[in-house]
């Protein structure tokens, strides 16, 4: 795996430019003059390759950037060099008027002015360098721009792919509804359907009953009819003529009464209900991917506080590890005091625990959950915390290694920071289960407190820290290429969080200072805080809130600040 060393100690260090369209900023070693790009020693060594490029002329770095100015400057007209009036070199120069001018002018034109100078008395070394530099400057800045587009472009792309995702996920959860919508439509139905069925058979019993009465009274006219006396007929039709009149009429209401039943089955509330659901699907915001070119951030700062001996405290804190619960309340360990403290957002203390081992660091597992890794005690402790602030030891889990940062990886393991191991940083589950990175690392061991790390988990980028050696490695896990940051602004790095647009913040514990990287390993900015040696920070999950302490005897510090 090739190492990529950024290195920027100087304002106009060059990058090799094939590097830098890989995405990977490695310093440039020589120029080629033929191909007209500076390389790394990696890349120009096809030149060593192909014959066809054994003629290139390769040459230094400052002679190349020497090259390519002069390059631009191969087709500037020698007249501009002189006067176009007289058509003779420029010998003096008119600080009064900011003009170059020939022996005829001075006489013609400047005769009257008094601030002359003679051109050959003049520093112009000094002035091209000076310009040369501002163009440096400007080349840099560009470059910093141009890696946003990158860093655009690449967004814009995942965020493309993931459409397909997002209307799969969608479809499935239409599916659902439309499901369920079905399922009360049916059993509505069929409430329905049982209710109007009862009522019905009651009328359909009603009728029968009317239909076997009448039934019963034709049969008696038939007897009377067939056998009986004419007397007996006349009183039969005297005496049923009133019953037969009253069945006929009920027999015709119950048919008027049937004639008006409409049968309305209505599902009103259950298809409001389905399409405000469609609608809360279909919203088009979901839809809109907004992007924005990331810059630096600003840190806003918002309050401090002193961390001091107490009565409860016996030595003055020192705050070591930092992390923000989802709803923004802070968790601190306290090493020399080996505690644990639960800060609100207006950093009041909420509550503290009292651990048996010295803590090192924390990170927030979930909304009510916290894991601490420990000084010399190979464990993981996952404590509960409660809305009321209430932290309980769950579970300990058992460690091969002494490990000191600690930070969320993803949903399953954390990465964590190693003390004197020959793996710098490594992956632990939540179960505990211990792996290594199939990567390229120094081979080095680390003391404690000299080795932190973070991941950046929607890029797969690993960010670690070497206190000692001033220096930043940046290891992309899924390609196995990594940066090393090696910066004039970072001076002993410790504590790194991942803030806006995946950028990371780093401690510079020399300075008053908390340095912003990209991703791609460019240093954005130095942020100044209200502290000296900055040494461990924490960013809020919705990357709004900024949390910093330090290490200064009897100047130990605990501030927030709002990320704009």
């Amino acid at each position: 795996m090739a190492e990529a060393h950024v290195d920027r100690d100087t304002d106009d260090k060059q990058l090799c430019q094939p590097c830098s369209k890989k995405g990977a900023g490695r310093a440039a070693d020589i120029f080629c003059t033929t191909c007209g790009e500076f390389q790394c020693e990696d890349c120009s060594n096809v030149h060593t390759i192909y014959a066809f490029m054994s003629d290139h002329k390769l040459v230094s770095v400052a002679d190349g950037q020497t090259h390519v100015l002069s390059t631009d400057c191969d087709d500037i007209d020698v007249k501009k060099f002189r006067c176009t009036k007289h058509n003779k070199d420029f010998e003096f120069y008119c600080q009064e008027d900011d003009a170059l001018f020939c022996s005829k002018c001075a006489v013609t034109s400047h005769k009257k002015c008094e601030n002359i100078v003679d051109i050959e008395s003049m520093d112009g070394h000094s002035r091209c360098d000076k310009l040369k530099n501002e163009l440096f400057a400007a080349i840099n800045s560009t470059n910093q721009v141009t890696e946003r587009l990158e860093d655009a472009d690449s967004r814009l792309s995942d965020d493309i792919r993931a459409l397909s995702d997002k209307l799969k996920n969608m479809k499935a959860r239409i599916i659902q509804i439309f499901d369920d919508f079905t399922d009360e439509i049916l059993t509505h139905a069929s409430v329905y359907s049982k209710s109007t069925n009862d009522d019905l058979a009651k009328k359909k019993v009603k009728c029968e009953t009317q239909i076997q009465s009448m039934k019963k009274t034709v049969k008696t006219l038939d007897s009377i009819m067939s056998a009986g006396t004419p007397a007996e007929q006349f009183i039969t039709e005297r005496r049923m003529l009133d019953d037969v009149h009253n069945a006929v009429k009920d027999a015709t209401s119950i048919h008027e009464e049937l004639s008006r039943i409409d049968i309305h089955c209505l599902f009103e509330d259950q298809v409001k209900k389905f399409k405000s659901k469609l609608e809360s699907e279909f919203n088009s915001e979901s839809f809109n991917i907004i992007y924005s070119l990331p810059s630096s951030s600003k840190l806003e700062f918002v309050r401090s506080i002193e961390l001091k001996a107490t009565s409860d405290n016996l030595k003055e804190p020192m705050y070591t590890g930092l992390s923000f619960l989802p709803d923004n309340r802070l968790v601190a360990v306290d090493n020399y005091n080996s505690k644990c403290l639960i800060y609100d957002v207006n950093q009041n203390v909420k509550n503290s625990y009292k651990l048996p081992y010295i803590p090192q660091c924390v990170a927030a597992v979930s909304d009510d959950e916290i894991v601490v890794t420990s000084d010399g005690n190979y464990t993981l402790d996952f404590l509960n915390v409660s809305k009321t602030n209430k932290l309980t030891v769950k579970r300990t889990c058992k460690m091969n290694a002494q490990y000191y940062s600690i930070s969320m990886m993803n949903n399953e393991n954390f990465v964590v920071s190693t003390v004197d191991h020959i793996k710098p940083f490594r992956i632990v589950s939540m179960s505990g289960h211990e792996t290594d990175f199939n990567i390229k690392t120094p081979s080095k061991k680390y003391p404690v407190g000299t080795n932190y790390c973070t991941f950046i988990c929607d890029r797969e980028i690993l960010v670690q820290t070497d206190t000692e050696e001033d220096k930043i490695y940046i290891y992309n896990i899924e390609s196995g290429e990594n940066v090393m940051v090696n910066d004039k602004l970072v001076k002993s790095p410790c504590g790194v969080a991942v803030g806006p647009y995946d950028h990371v913040f780093v401690g510079s514990e020399s300075t008053k200072c908390l340095v912003e990287i990209t991703p791609g390993g460019r240093v954005l900015s130095s942020h100044q805080v209200d502290m000296w040696n900055p040494r461990y920070i924490a960013i809020s999950k919705d990357k709004k809130l900024l949390a910093v302490s330090n290490s200064v005897i009897g100047a130990k510090k605990l501030s927030l600040y709002k990320i704009a």
